[in-house]
């Protein structure tokens, strides 16, 4: 296991706490989490009755609130085309319902991850054009699909582009694009996600047609915001805190039954939840086959059929994560036979005739956090290969991976995460390619983790009151991490190994008179360093296990007291 670096966060300068009117340690975390002044309290504080800006200020919504109102009023048939990810489907799940609530006509079309790939492709709108739609609105895609809505044009199909991608210098011929990136955009948050996107056009619309603010799709809002790891500071902040709510006492029959399908109790659902519990199941669909499947969940109107979905989706999620875990043996594997006493390389390059692509962003994911490395995993099944890369925040992956631009049948992606198909013949000299430009770009790189630690307290810290803040500063994600605390000389007055072949520990910890128990995920192997005192970095939340939930510590990390 790679070894983490702990530091310590800014303090707040000297007089913080009294401005605030807060304890220093209250002050300490909401220092970290961006209050710099009073006047920033309360709008992070009570982000539940918090910031909401007015759709009318992106570009082109009076016109597609303008076009849409008249396709609902006159029964014209709306395609809806949403990408294959849980951004994309609760975002088309959204506007499915909130169209159909208004008697709206919807037609939706979810892409083949392997089959057709992300985004508008002609078959679609050809598709489309057969069921007889006359608007086409996207969800989550569509900025760069300017031959797939010009022909959409020449069928008849008029397009509303709702995205939030970066957009190039050439737009699409749309009758609107919906994207927070428009150039000629005043709209004050940028960090809306697809479903959020998705959201603002529904919000137009109802005001227009003098309705209710549609507040019960909030939950759905707060799915695919966090699914897409949308920041959740100023708008999403709000939709995610008020779309927690709305999950906690939803009637949507699908989620429902989602829910109950992963053992989740409502009452205390957060971002963890929907994180570890129901977004993996609603991605299942789009990574072992068709994501029709979840959206047929999210908008189904039958009790007995949700459940049925949800068992599926169960079943999916089963298989996923054993071709996961054989997935991550095959890799670590072919890592140990690369290195044969040479050491890890820059960038890690697994490849498979036997992966599927739905696993690959999974199994570089998880090599890129254990080993603190690049990794790009390859499918190599057929002429073609598919390949799907995770990155550290030391290095640019997509810039790397346009080093061997001219070898690519299609390629995209961020600074983070990225994605090609390649011709098999081709994988040596890309992998040549790559290897020296990783090994250029992070030769003087120390290549750890960083764990960055809000206080140093001491367990006795977490009183009520202090447990209640901390809860207060959720909902925790992007861009709002939870705070992470640091104790020394703790002492281990109970360890086991506990998960599938003892990955992870279970312990409780003494220290100063406070007792909790705390799970170390996937470090059971360090069982052997809990004999003797140790300093944790951990962070605080509730086990809602059982019929008590309890206080407990989720360890990131510890070491051997000195």
């Amino acid at each position: 296991m790679i070894s983490k670096k702990w530091r310590m966060t800014e303090a707040p300068p000297a007089g913080f706490s009294q401005e605030l009117g807060l304890s220093s340690f209250h002050s300490h975390l909401l220092y970290s989490r961006g209050v710099k002044a009073r006047a920033d309290l309360a709008p992070y504080l009570n982000a539940e009755r918090g910031i909401t800006y007015d759709p009318m200020l992106f570009p082109g919504m009076n016109v597609a609130v303008m076009r849409l109102r008249r396709a609902v009023e006159s029964g014209e048939l709306i395609g809806l085309f949403g990408d294959f990810d849980a951004d994309g489907i609760t975002g088309t799940a959204l506007l499915i319902n909130a169209l159909r609530d208004i008697g709206g006509s919807v037609v939706p079309y979810l892409p083949h991850r392997v089959d057709e790939g992300h985004g508008l492709n002609p078959d679609a709108v050809h598709y489309l054009k057969e069921q007889g739609v006359s608007l086409m609105i996207t969800v989550d895609c569509g900025t760069t699909s300017i031959s797939e809505v010009d022909l959409a044009a020449t069928l008849g199909i008029e397009t509303i582009i709702t995205d939030h991608h970066t957009m190039l210098p050439t737009l699409p011929a749309a009758c609107a694009i919906l994207n927070p990136n428009h150039p000629d955009s005043t709209y004050p948050f940028l960090g809306l996600t697809g479903v959020g996107m998705a959201f603002k056009l529904v919000e137009a619309l109802y005001d227009d047609m003098g309705l209710p603010w549609p507040e019960h799709l909030l939950g759905l809002v707060a799915l695919g915001t966090v699914a897409d790891v949308g920041p959740l500071t100023g708008e999403n902040r709000f939709f995610v805190k008020r779309g927690l709510e709305e999950l906690n006492k939803t009637q949507n029959i699908g989620i429902r039954a989602l829910a109950e399908s992963a053992r989740l109790k409502f009452g205390s659902l957060d971002t963890e939840s929907l994180s570890f519990g129901l977004i993996p199941r609603l991605n299942v669909a789009g990574r072992l086959g068709n994501a029709g499947l979840s959206l047929e969940l999210l908008t189904a109107t039958d009790s007995a059929r949700a459940h049925e979905l949800a068992t599926q989706l169960e079943h999916k999620n089963s298989e996923r994560q054993t071709l996961t875990e054989q997935g991550m043996q095959a890799a670590n594997e072919q890592l140990e036979a690369q290195m044969s006493g040479r050491g890890l390389p820059s960038i890690l390059i697994v490849k498979s005739d036997d992966w599927i692509p739905g696993i690959l962003g999974l199994i570089a994911g998880r090599l890129a956090e254990q080993y603190y490395r690049p990794a790009i995993a390859i499918s190599t099944a057929g002429e073609l290969s598919r390949a799907s890369a995770r990155s550290i925040p030391e290095f640019n992956i997509i810039e790397a991976i346009r080093e061997g631009q001219e070898l690519y049948i299609k390629s995209g992606g961020h600074h983070q995460a990225a994605g090609f198909t390649i011709p098999t013949s081709s994988l040596p000299v890309l992998e040549e390619k790559l290897y020296a430009v990783a090994a250029e770009k992070l030769r003087d790189v120390e290549l750890s983790p960083a764990i960055d630690i809000d206080c140093k307290v001491p367990l006795s810290m977490f009183t009520r009151e202090n447990f209640d803040f901390i809860q207060s500063l959720a909902p925790f994600g992007e861009a709002n991490r939870a705070p992470i605390f640091m104790t020394r000389n703790v002492r281990v007055v109970e360890s086991r190994q506990v998960g599938s072949e003892g990955r992870h520990l279970k312990m409780r910890v003494w220290d100063d008179g406070a007792a909790f128990g705390a799970i170390a995920f996937r470090q059971g192997d360090k069982i052997h360093e809990t004999q003797r005192g140790v300093d944790l970095v951990y962070t605080v939340g509730l086990d809602t296990w059982g019929y008590q939930p309890k206080v407990q510590l989720t360890v990131m990390d510890f070491r051997p007291s000195r």
